[in-house]
């Protein structure tokens, strides 16, 4: 019908009409760009607005781990510590039940059970630019640093924890011997938890001392970090509800 238009008017040298049917005609292709493109980015902020919210999702489940994290953390320093004390004052003959107690928990790593997959994806979407120079963005980039320090540190107090391991050094204080210390199924009265340890010889043990300070350093700083995740992730919870209101 344009075609036909525009034909018959070069017939009849109607340039007016000619360049009229043409301006209509590239008119309506770029009308037509605009709108896909339009459409394009509406589907792409879309799938960005999911990715968000199931980013949100993950991120309370994680507070909530990240904060009983903290709280198993904060009981595992105080054994440590009061382990540091008790050896320390330990003398030939004195009763090693309450040694044999912090012993249990002292050297156990609770490895953070937090989630990242919204993130990731999040991360490696090519929409992702629209986030760009946004505080969410600076939200998750700092995020992720904090994670990857919390993941380092555990490592490192699982290295520690790999020196009291059977065939080491302290191997009386390994996991094993922790395991064998636990009374029996089928006892009727509770037994307290005893391990085969020289308490005497390691309250002496300058090496085992230099050991169990370092861990209780390491342990310190573990739940230091935890705690900083904790802030980044109400942060970071924050940067999205700004950016996206319920």
């Amino acid at each position: 019908m344009i075609l036909a238009r525009i034909t018959n008017a070069i017939r009849t040298q109607n340039w007016f009409a000619v360049m009229l049917e043409f301006v209509i005609v590239v008119a309506g292709v770029l009308l037509a760009f605009q709108i896909s493109l339009l459409s394009e980015r509406q589907a792409v902020q879309e799938r960005i607005d999911v990715q968000i919210e199931l980013l949100r999702t993950e991120m309370r489940a994680n507070l909530a781990e990240i904060q009983e994290n903290i709280d198993i953390l904060e009981r595992n320093n105080a054994n440590v510590r009061e382990l540091r004390v008790q050896l320390s004052a330990y003398t030939a003959g004195a009763d090693a039940t309450r040694l044999n107690e912090l012993a249990l928990y002292a050297f156990m790593n609770p490895s953070l059970d937090a989630e990242h997959f919204a993130l990731d994806q999040l991360e490696i979407m090519d929409s992702r630019a629209s986030l760009s120079g946004s505080r969410l963005e600076a939200e998750m980039r700092d995020w992720r640093q904090v994670f990857e320090l919390v993941r380092d540190t555990e490592e490192n107090i699982d290295s520690l924890i790999e020196v009291t391991n059977a065939g080491s050094t302290f191997e009386a204080l390994s996991i094993a011997a922790m395991v064998d210390s636990f009374p029996r199924i089928g006892l009727v009265e509770p037994v307290p938890v005893s391990f085969d340890t020289d308490w005497l010889a390691l309250s002496q043990d300058a090496a085992f001392s230099d050991h169990l300070a370092i861990f209780a350093l390491n342990l310190e700083y573990l739940w230091a970090t935890n705690r900083r995740l904790d802030t980044a992730t109400q942060d970071l919870l924050a940067a999205i509800d700004e950016r996206h209101p319920e």
